[in-house]
């Protein structure tokens, strides 16, 4: 585990919890900015810290909500890379299949949900994810 400690630390969680605030608010643009704000607070070699794992997720996730494909598009690779030391548990795969889904890629939706679904075991797809779930099993 490599969280970025000290003071750094302390701002780039601060933004990450005032992007948390923002969206309870319902306030989405302001939330996914503090994100990208928070991801560029990060030291060199962002992918290495555990925070550029959720800062990517919410980024995905607050721009699945918007429809928001350019951004979706931009940071979906970057699941893959963040937080190397993150066990796995299909939790990028889902992501990226969301977003493939999303884009209307369904050939790439359906493996990518795929292969979530198997390293999980199904456990991976939340409420939230009934979906893409219902995809999937529908296109076994």
């Amino acid at each position: 585990m490599a969280y970025v400690t000290g003071e750094k630390g302390a701002h780039i969680q601060g933004l990450m919890d005032q992007s948390n605030e923002e969206f309870d608010k319902g306030n989405l643009e302001e939330s996914v900015s503090l994100l990208e704000q928070a991801w560029g607070e990060l030291p060199a070699d962002k992918t290495i810290f555990d925070e550029s794992f959720l800062i990517i997720w919410g980024i995905l996730d607050i721009s699945i909500i918007l429809n928001d494909t350019v951004r979706m598009k931009k940071w979906v690779d970057n699941i893959f890379v963040a937080d190397p030391a993150r066990g796995d548990t299909g939790e990028r795969e889902l992501w990226a299949g969301k977003v493939a889904f999303e884009l209307g890629d369904l050939s790439v939706a359906k493996e990518y949900l795929d292969t979530a679904n198997q390293k999980s075991r199904g456990r991976c797809f939340g409420v939230e994810d009934a979906k893409y779930l219902k995809f999937l099993k529908n296109n076994k």
